[in-house]
């Protein structure tokens, strides 16, 4: 019996299934249920009920579980305890964030937390929204800040901050004197844009499909906004970014028009089990300045 097996053990009685836990824990459900098949046959007993799902423990099940929890929580109190033998709290944190947040909110954030926390190292790992999350899964990075507000079953996620789309353009574009630009603008335009699994691809596509009936195909594509917005510097009809990203263009010859309606999006923060003081200290950091409109 090791730590691991209880830990499978605990995770499938709150999650309510061996998938639910194999996606907490970030192994596969094959794993899972070994774990599950090793205790049974080092202790001698049944874990859970005949015919039943995994939430029906027999009473032998209902006491091993009961020691697992215990044991668990006794595990993470020691992690923690060992983290403050120090006179500052210490350790590593890892994020997994999307461009836009990773290059553009976290950045002042972390700046800020670091002066405040100077034992604790803070990675940051920029990709797109689906890989960031992915990561988090499994147990690549210990946060995640995104565009997408769905995730794995074990997580929490909370609204962190607010954006809005527009549509970039160079200054001698026709569209560049607009005020304001419409989804319909967009029909004709060959513009450039982020591979898929960026959340800005997926929010303005599906709203253009929304708004027009039909998808708008982008025949070139890049992985990092940057990558994008030097397209349009060079000569690319247009692209659909974040304002975060292009503030401070307009020296570059580029233009920002707003969207009507507002295409307006949030950045979410995702976590699971905080296991270390470190983690716990930039969690509420990061939830202590989170500024959106709609907090939840």
């Amino acid at each position: 019996m090791d730590f691991r097996e209880l830990h499978s053990l605990v995770e499938v009685m709150e999650k309510g299934s061996i998938s639910a836990a194999a996606a907490s824990i970030g192994i596969s459900q094959p794993a899972v249920s070994k774990h599950i098949a090793k205790l049974e046959r080092e202790l001698g007993i049944k874990i859970f009920a005949r015919g039943q799902k995994c939430s029906n423990l027999t009473v032998e099940g209902e006491v091993l579980y009961k020691f697992a929890r215990k044991t668990i929580a006794q595990l993470a109190d020691i992690k923690r305890d060992f983290s403050d033998i120090a006179d500052d709290v210490s350790g590593i944190v890892k994020i997994g964030a999307s461009s836009i947040p990773g290059d553009f909110i976290l950045p002042r954030l972390l700046t800020e937390f670091r002066k405040e926390y100077s034992n604790i190292e803070v990675n940051v790992r920029i990709s797109d929204s689906r890989e960031a999350i992915e990561k988090l899964v499994t147990r690549e990075c210990d946060f995640s800040v995104t565009g997408q507000s769905r995730h794995a079953s074990g997580f929490t996620t909370v609204p962190f901050a607010r954006d809005e789309l527009v549509l970039l353009v160079g200054k001698d574009h026709p569209f560049a004197r607009q005020p304001r630009a419409t989804l319909r603008d967009l029909e004709n335009l060959d513009l450039v844009g982020r591979v898929s699994g960026s959340s800005t691809a997926r929010i303005w596509e599906d709203a253009f499909k929304a708004h027009t009936g039909k998808g708008k195909h982008v025949y070139l594509k890049f992985g990092h906004v940057n990558a994008v917005i030097e397209a349009v510097k060079g000569g690319a009809e247009g692209a659909v970014i974040s304002r975060l990203a292009g503030q401070g263009r307009s020296e570059e010859g580029l233009v920002m028009i707003p969207f009507r309606p507002s295409l307006a999006r949030t950045f979410f923060l995702t976590y699971g089990t905080m296991t270390t003081k470190a983690m716990e200290t930039l969690l509420q950091f990061l939830l202590e300045r989170r500024s959106t409109d709609d907090e939840e």
